[in-house]
């Protein structure tokens, strides 16, 4: 069973990100699939790496994006997108340490990662680039 589940209530209103996203959710899926098999630890670093090439990748499609639209928020948004990767790059860290607490809270952080960043950092831009007929 998925622990989330896309639906338009998530959308950005930009097909390409909202396709980009739903990467995310499959990756938060097969965190959550594991840690309920009790198999999270051997897939850990495979997902975090998925998801730190995820991340870099996402984001700077989505800042070129913003910076052809002349966002007025990019400024702050690409701040927020480095600490997002920093995040993942400290879970890296603390994934090859051995940290056996990482997979409840990578978990928790993936999912404040939707709660907060795409529902309702990302979907303040979606009208400005579709009135701009960025894609």
């Amino acid at each position: 069973m998925a622990l989330v589940v896309w639906s338009q209530a998530l959308s950005v209103g930009v097909k390409s990100v909202d396709d980009q996203h739903t990467v995310l959710f499959n990756t938060i899926n097969d965190l959550h699939a594991a840690m309920m098999k009790g198999k999270a630890r051997a897939m850990t670093g495979e997902l975090l790496n998925t998801l730190l090439t995820y991340t870099r990748n996402h984001f700077s499609d989505e800042e070129e994006m913003l910076d052809k639209a002349k966002w007025p928020g990019l400024s702050e948004h690409k701040v927020l997108h480095r600490n997002l990767t920093k995040k993942v790059e400290d879970y890296i860290v603390r994934y090859e340490k051995g940290d056996i607490t990482l997979s409840v809270d990578l978990a928790a952080f993936l999912s404040e990662w939707l709660s907060t960043h795409i529902q309702k950092v990302d979907q303040l831009y979606g009208p400005w680039v579709n009135e701009r007929g960025i894609r």
